[in-house]
């Protein structure tokens, strides 16, 4: 017989009874406790001796039955801080095992994902980005010095900026915020600015997506400043563009086009070393597309010029992007009266989407009015 079941039957107390008294003292450490015929399963393994309770209950029982847990026959639990202090050693020695180097080897496994991510889209390339960043994390967490922990924080601001753009794609808007917050942060650890402004200019598409645009393109302005003693053409290029878009979104034509030309000025030219920032992909081909989808947006009929400019020049390993210009080329046909070709772009964009598993892109297409 247990000390468990003797202590019980000290009190000449049914197991009910027991449950009962479990149950008071439960209620008034604000615990609440399974269904009866879930206890009463629990109750005959512990006073069995098949299992042990765990720490919540072992208190519980001994309040009941005013015992101590070595009264009742419970095995002493090991201290909880010498527990805590050896896995923290344990992790410690994990995160210095990688090693200096440790940073620019998880920036190949990224860029890697990146590449799969820009073919296939997030269903491809989701769980092999999340085990990285898993990795990444748990070593930053435990690295001690900021020689450390700054080349592994810039990893994290990347992998994270690019698992908010996959969650805004797929629909995911809270994810993908969180996840733009969380390169925020790691790139401030690794005095990244350039990482830091990318980070904010691509959260800027959340709250677009939401419907506040004046915020998105004071948060688009605020990655341009973000930027300390100058920023590569590309990133420069970058950031004007999506302020182009954001100001689009919000009426302000002028300012649009201002933005457009400013990134025009400074991309890089085809063949150019166009991508000296891992995360940021802009030639003039995929300015031409993003300036037809923002003189889209302000109903101008030159987007339609620039659309198929950039459709020439796709890459057409780009699956997301080429999904983006065929809803872009679809609705400045619509805006031309030509339903016969915007039927024929959307077809086409749908299959991209799909491939790319981009809802956002499948509900722009969507939201388009063609007619059957």
């Amino acid at each position: 017989m247990t000390e468990l079941r003797r202590a019980r039957e000290s009190f000449g107390w049914s197991q009910t009874k027991a449950m009962s008294e479990l149950r008071r003292h439960a209620g008034t450490r604000g615990i609440r406790l399974p269904e009866p015929a879930s206890l009463k399963r629990y109750f005959s393994r512990w006073e069995n001796g098949v299992v042990e309770p765990g720490e919540m209950y072992r208190d519980l029982f001994c309040a009941a039955y005013r015992r101590t847990a070595a009264e009742l026959g419970f095995t002493p639990v090991r201290h909880a801080p010498a527990v805590q202090a050896e896995q923290l050693l344990t992790s410690f020695a994990l995160s210095e095992a990688a090693g200096p180097g440790s940073g620019a080897e998880y920036a190949l496994r990224l860029d890697a994902v990146r590449v799969l991510d820009r073919q296939l889209g997030a269903p491809a390339a989701l769980e092999q980005l999340r085990a990285l960043s898993t990795s990444v994390e748990q070593l930053l967490k435990h690295a001690v010095l900021p020689t450390a922990r700054r080349p592994m924080a810039g990893v994290l601001a990347d992998a994270a900026s690019l698992a908010g753009w996959q969650a805004l794609d797929t629909g995911d808007l809270d994810q993908a915020w969180t996840l733009h917050l969380t390169a925020q942060h790691a790139a401030r650890e690794a005095e990244d600015h350039p990482a830091l402004a990318h980070a904010m200019a691509q959260q800027a598409y959340v709250l677009l997506d939401v419907g506040r645009q004046g915020d998105a393109l004071a948060l688009a302005v605020a990655a341009k400043d973000a930027m300390r003693g100058g920023a590569p053409d590309v990133l420069t290029a970058w950031l004007h563009a999506v302020e182009g878009e954001m100001a689009a979104a919000c009426g302000d034509e002028l300012g649009a086009r201002r933005a457009l030309d400013l990134a025009a000025a400074v991309v890089p030219e085809e063949g150019a070393d166009s991508d000296p920032l891992p995360y940021i992909s802009l030639n003039a081909s995929h300015l031409a597309r993003w300036r037809g989808n923002v003189l889209a947006r302000i109903g101008d009929v030159q987007a339609t010029e620039d659309l198929f400019s950039a459709l020439g020049g796709m890459d057409p390993t780009f699956t997301r992007a080429g999904a983006s210009l065929r809803c872009d080329l679809a609705s400045s046909m619509l805006a031309q009266h030509d339903q016969p070709e915007a039927r024929k772009h959307a077809a086409d964009g749908r299959v991209l989407a799909r491939k790319a598993g981009s809802v956002r892109q499948r509900r722009r297409l969507d939201a388009l009015p063609l007619s059957a």
